[in-house]
């Protein structure tokens, strides 16, 4: 069965029962380059397979560009 959330702002159906540990890893995500946002509140990373997505649950999920100069 599915349930119904919203990933970075878009609706998409999940698996019911999934981990935020899971859906990293359904979307080919590494955990250690992004942070996850979970209806407005930062998870620490090693909490992403004890915490279950559940129908309407907001996630954002944020990576962290390294940058420079170009000359």
């Amino acid at each position: 069965m599915a349930i119904t959330v919203i990933l970075n702002g878009k609706k998409e159906d999940v698996k019911e029962g999934m981990s935020v540990s899971d859906l990293l890893a359904v979307k080919k995500i590494r955990p250690e380059v992004v942070t996850v946002e979970l209806n407005d509140n930062i998870l620490e990373r090693e909490k992403y397979n004890k915490i279950f997505l559940k129908q309407s649950d907001r996630i954002e999920l944020v990576y962290y560009m390294g940058g420079g100069y170009a000359f």
